[in-house]
């Protein structure tokens, strides 16, 4: 049973690690294309508050997509 223990406890970590990474990645990606995106929302719209969501809800939907970017170099487009 202690073995048993070890593996959950290191799975535990691996998976913390795991998202660890993938916070930090996009981070990079919100401080990288905040501003741009901004921009871009408030430009299509004229209107701060529904630019704002529009960016959120970009942001939201890059984190649910995360895992299947290979490229970050896409994430702009």
């Amino acid at each position: 049973m202690i073995s048993l223990f070890g593996r959950k406890k290191s799975r535990q970590n691996a998976v913390s690690k795991s998202m660890v990474a993938k916070q930090k990645r996009y981070e990079a990606l919100v401080y990288a294309l905040h501003g741009d995106l901004f921009r871009y929302a408030f430009w299509l719209c004229h209107d701060r508050q529904v630019a704002e969501d529009l960016v959120q809800e970009t942001f939201l939907r890059a984190w649910k997509a995360l895992d299947s970017l290979k490229d970050e170099k896409a994430a702009k487009a």
